[in-house]
């Protein structure tokens, strides 16, 4: 399981940012944008949802068509050490999470399925999210699904839960009822 993330240069997310320590998580205020609309790759979050959807998660011509489309702002920041997540190396990173708030107006049906980054997208409530999370359990997201492919505890899952928590994002959120979660 996993929300879906790309890197992109640590300038660019620490101007976006500040300065994160290691461990903090910071809750941010940035412009909203759009996706999926004309200009909306003339804002920092409008690029980044487009070019995050368009790489991982479908056809571009569906955003440049406005087929899909919606809102979206940088919404939290965490800083945090990511253990290697093939298991392989041990190694460890040091990550900046930027997390984009996105809601869909249009089109969100193209984001089912699969991708070519993703075997299987689903959607999922967003408090059946934060409940998986705290109760360490991917598996009351997705039973069917094999326990060794839902990881529940990654820093992509953790940062969206934190801003799910976040009183400003539920009432955002209170619109539409639902967030995106892939496996």
């Amino acid at each position: 399981m996993s929300i879906p993330t790309m890197r992109v240069p640590a300038e660019w997310a620490i101007q976006e940012t500040g300065v994160i320590r290691s461990g903090e998580t910071r809750q941010l205020e940035g412009a909203e944008g759009t996706f999926g609309r004309t200009r909306s790759t003339s804002t920092a979050a409008g690029y980044a949802v487009e070019a995050l959807l368009s790489k991982k998660v479908l056809d571009g011509s569906l955003l440049g068509t406005g087929y899909t489309s919606g809102r979206c702002a940088f919404r939290l920041a965490m800083r945090s050490d990511v253990d290697d997540p093939t298991g392989q190396d041990g190694s460890i990173e040091d990550t900046l999470m930027l997390t984009v708030l996105a809601i869909c107006d249009f089109g969100a049906d193209a984001l089912r399925g699969r991708s070519h980054s993703y075997s299987q997208l689903e959607f999922v409530r967003s408090s059946d999210l934060v409940k998986a999370w705290r109760q360490r359990d991917g598996q009351l997201l997705f039973p069917a699904a094999n326990p060794l492919e839902v990881c529940i505890r990654g820093l992509c899952v953790e940062s969206a839960v934190r801003l799910l928590d976040s009183p400003a994002v539920i009432r955002a959120m209170s619109a539409t009822g639902f967030g995106p979660g892939v496996r």
